[in-house]
C-alpha cells in the first residue's frame, strides 16, 4: 500500500491468531530509531510517554493526532517524539522515530486509527478493544473519500475540524461562544450553546451533536436569509445588525461598533481572503451571512 510504502509489515489488524486477543493497529518495521512520518494531516492532541491510566499504557512513547475526520491516528512504541501538543502537522512530516518503548518484543511502530479522538484521558481508548478501532490500512485507503467524510457524532472532548464547523454554525446562527470562540474544541461552552439550540428547536437536549442535531443546524442555516441592510458598518454603528455581526465575528455583543469589533471584523476578512478594512459593507455581508 501506498502509505505504508518502505515499511515491512509484521502483523496486520484484526484477531490474534492462536489467541483470544485482537490487535487495534497494524506493526510496521523500518529501521531502529528511523524517522516516523505523519500518514495524514492533524493536530498533535498527545506527544510522550503513554502512562497506565490514560489510554496509552503499555505503548511507550506515543504521538497522537486528531485528523479531519475526528479520528485519532496514533503512533506508538517510538524511542523518542519531536512534535508538541497543539502543533499541527502536514503529512509526512516526522513526529517521532522508531523504538522499542513500552511492551513489546522489539523495534517496531505500532499505528492505529481510533473511532474517536479525544483531548483527556482515555483519548478515544475503549475497553471493546474489537470496537474501538478501524483497520488503519482501509481508513488511509479511503481517507478522502466520501464514507469517511460523512458526518460524524460530536460530543464534548472531541476536537478538529468537524467540531469547528459545528461551532461556525452555532455563532452564526446567534448561539455565542464568548470564552472560547471557534476553537475546534468540544468543551462546555460548545456543548451548553449546542443544549440552548436543540431547546430552541424542540429537539432532545443532550448536548450531543447527531444526525438530528445536524440536520436541525443545516436546516437552521440554510433558511436563515438576512439581506443586506444597504448601508455599510463601521466604528460608530449601532443597533441590531451590529449585534448580528459581532456574534459571528465572536466579540463582545453590545450592539455598537467600536475598536474590538473593528478588530475582530479584520480578522474575519483577513480569515476569508477579504478586503481587511474593519468596514461591513456588501461583501462581507454576503460571507458573514
Amino acid at each position: 500500500m501506498k502509505n505504508f510504502r518502505g515499511y515491512q509489515v509484521t502483523r496486520e489488524y484484526g484477531p490474534i491468531p492462536g489467541s483470544n486477543k485482537f490487535h487495534t493497529g497494524i506493526d510496521l518495521v523500518k529501521s531502529h530509531k528511523a524517522p516516523i512520518q505523519a500518514f495524514t494531516s492533524g493536530e498533535v492532541l498527545y506527544a510522550g510517554e503513554g502512562k497506565d491510566g490514560t489510554g496509552f499504557g503499555g505503548y511507550g512513547n506515543v504521538v497522537l493526532l486528531v485528523d479531519k475526520n475526528n479520528r485519532g491516528q496514533l503512533y506508538a512504541h517510538l524511542d523518542s517524539v519531536k512534535v508538541t501538543k497543539g502543533q499541527h502537522v502536514k503529512p509526512e512530516s516526522i513526529v517521532g522515530y522508531q523504538g522499542e518503548t513500552g511492551y513489546t518484543t522489539g523495534s517496531h511502530l505500532h499505528f492505529e486509527v481510533r473511532k474517536v479522538a479525544e483531548s483527556s484521558p482515555p483519548y478515544g481508548w475503549r475497553a471493546d478493544r474489537e470496537n474501538n478501532c478501524l483497520n488503519p490500512t482501509k481508513y488511509l485507503q479511503n481517507y478522502n473519500s466520501g464514507d469517511q467524510n460523512k458526518k460524524l457524532t460530536l460530543r464534548n472532548g472531541n476536537v478538529g475540524e468537524e467540531v469547528e464547523k459545528i461551532q461556525q454554525k452555532l455563532v452564526s446562527l446567534g448561539y455565542s461562544l464568548p470564552k472560547y470562540g471557534i476553537d475546534g474544541r468540544f468543551g462546555d461552552e460548545t456543548e451548553a450553546a449546542v443544549r440552548i439550540f436543540q431547546s430552541d428547536q424542540n429537539i432532545t437536549v443532550d448536548g450531543i451533536v447527531g444526525p438530528v442535531t445536524h440536520e436541525s443546524l443545516d436546516k437552521a442555516i440554510a433558511d436563515q436569509t438576512i439581506p443586506y441592510p444597504g448601508s455599510t458598518f463601521s466604528r460608530g454603528s449601532t443597533g441590531e445588525n451590529v449585534r448580528r455581526i459581532q456574534r459571528i465575528v465572536n466579540t463582545r455583543v453590545d450592539g455598537i461598533y467600536g475598536p474590538k469589533t473593528e478588530t475582530a471584523v479584520k480578522k474575519f476578512q483577513s480569515n476569508h481572503n477579504l478586503l481587511v478594512d474593519g468596514i461591513v459593507g456588501p461583501n462581507t455581508w454576503k460571507v458573514l451571512f
